[in-house]
């Protein structure tokens, strides 16, 4: 974990905030009791709305994002953030530490991976190494070659409203109920929500939430 600054003679150190994004909230909530350890203040979140809305409450230090959460792929999560706070580090939180794996984070625009076979002490020392500043080498930029041919049938143009309305079109909510969270007309919503599937090449909302292409802005 991160050591008390010496030059502070009373040991009192920043808060550093951290975001823990997945759509499993059992998952999440393990990974930020893993940091839970002053000047750490990790909180587990499980949707992209949420994530974001912390983010531009309290820009974190630390993302940590898993590769889907309630309302959308993990990629998305991470484009929108670094996109909206650039100098936001990010750990991509894979099934395992394979150089596949890394090639999926450094496509997602992440800095490290964090493998969900870790116990607490990697954890926190890939947390440390990120904030620090480090990032993946060039292997992983190497894995990425092989990787990214099978990724990028799946991209889409999609503009910031439809990216809106379709995170809440994933966590199953009516058009009405998206057009009173959104303060427009249900016309409205439907016509997004039109476009969203023209552009995905899906023809109904059950395949759109199967749909893992990223939301190009």
């Amino acid at each position: 974990m991160l050591s008390r600054d010496p030059a502070d003679p009373g040991g009192v150190q920043e808060t550093i905030s951290i975001l823990v994004a997945s759509r499993s909230p059992a998952y999440a909530t393990g990974l930020a009791a893993f940091l839970d350890d002053a000047p750490l203040a990790p909180v587990a979140v499980h949707t992209i709305q949420a994530a974001l809305e912390r983010a531009s409450a309290t820009v974190p230090a630390l993302v940590i994002v898993d590769g889907q959460v309630a309302d959308g792929p993990g990629e998305e999560l991470v484009s929108e953030l670094l996109r909206r706070h650039p100098g936001v580090r990010v750990l991509w939180a894979a099934p395992d530490d394979t150089p596949q794996a890394h090639a999926i984070a450094h496509r997602a625009g992440a800095c490290g991976v964090v493998s969900a076979m870790w116990p607490r002490e990697l954890v926190a020392e890939a947390a440390a190494d990120a904030l620090r500043g480090a990032c993946l080498d060039a292997g992983a930029e190497r894995s990425l070659r092989g990787f990214r041919g099978r990724t990028a049938s799946g991209d889409a143009r999609l503009t910031e409203q439809e990216r809106v309305v379709l995170r809440l079109m994933r966590q199953h909510l009516t058009y009405k109920e998206i057009a009173v969270r959104l303060g427009v007309s249900w016309h409205t919503v439907r016509t997004h929500a039109q476009s969203i599937l023209r552009k995905s090449g899906v023809h109904s909302r059950r395949e759109l939430e199967c749909w893992g292409g990223r939301e190009a802005a």
